[in-house]
């Protein structure tokens, strides 16, 4: 298990024990797990999704941001995130996030292609 803190520009999102969170990173998807070699990444927006058993207990979109990974702890560090069980592509156009991205043309295809086809499920 590792300790997953998760920081937006406004508060603490939530800090709780995980197996595993996928993060979308500059240079791919990786996965935060415990015994994880220590570094530090920028993200790029995606999914991200805080694994059990090899399936996804909670999905979020973020529109990017960094993490950092020592020990058992894991931080990251988000512009806007945005929690995927309430959303559908019928009601995505109406969240904070959305409106925030607005102009960002990648990170709203990115956020659309999330929606609609979450990499994990």
């Amino acid at each position: 298990m590792i300790e997953l803190k998760v920081v937006s520009p406004q508060k603490v999102i939530f800090q709780k024990e995980v197996e595993m969170a996928v993060l979308p990173g500059a240079e791919g998807d990786f996965a935060a797990m415990q015994d994880h070699s220590p570094f530090i990444s920028s993200l790029r927006p995606g999914q991200m999704a805080i694994m059990s058993n090899n399936k996804a207990d909670e999905s979020f979109f973020i529109s990017g941001g960094l993490v950092m990974l020592k020990g058992k702890v894991c931080e990251v560090l988000v512009d806007q995130i945005e929690p995927l069980k309430d959303l559908n592509k019928d009601n995505y156009k109406q969240t904070k996030t959305y409106q925030d991205l607005e102009g960002n043309e990648t990170a709203l295809k990115t956020f659309e292609q999330v929606i609609n086809t979450p990499s994990y499920k």
